[in-house]
């Protein structure tokens, strides 16, 4: 592979079949979880970077051959121990992850716990219960999670 300019940028280029490499975005799927027992939601504190040691909303990214809500599902699982029913959409967010070198949208959805226990697994280090107003004066690795935390927190509180 090559560096050339294809489509005005610059891209991997085999030189002796013409492949051209386009970088597209990963999805990932992002969850606000929260349970029936008060209103509180999940923060998990991330084991990996970026943002080793900061807090988050529990997700991760889809694999080829998964839906949206089938990550976001299994990312839980994995990350939490939880099962969960999916609910309202709270919005996408584009990002580019800097240390990574990667583009990417985050799809974020408010989601309840359907039935399991907490297992901090995965990726993560830790796990905590909080209100949204204590969430956000956690340092959380993504401005997308303080984002969607606003607007979920607007929409609920009114």
């Amino acid at each position: 592979m090559e560096l050339r300019e294809e489509s005005e940028r610059l891209r991997p280029v085999c030189p002796r079949c013409g492949y051209v490499h386009y970088f597209a975005p990963q999805v990932a799927a992002v969850a606000i979880v929260t349970r029936d027992a008060d209103e509180k939601l999940l923060l998990v504190q991330r084991g990996e970077n970026p943002g080793k040691g900061l807090w988050g909303l529990p997700g991760g990214f889809v694999e080829m051959g998964e839906t949206v809500h089938d990550a976001l599902t299994r990312e839980i699982l994995e990350e939490t121990g939880y099962e969960i029913e999916i609910g309202e959409l709270v919005g996408v967010w584009s990002f580019f992850n800097d240390a990574k070198k990667i583009a990417g949208v985050a799809i974020v959805y408010e989601t309840r716990v359907a039935r399991g226990e907490l297992q901090v697994a995965s990726d993560s280090t830790n796990a905590e219960w909080v209100t949204c107003e204590r969430a956000l004066d956690f340092p959380l690795a993504f401005e997308t999670h303080r984002e969607a935390l606003d607007i979920w927190n607007k929409r609920n509180s009114g």
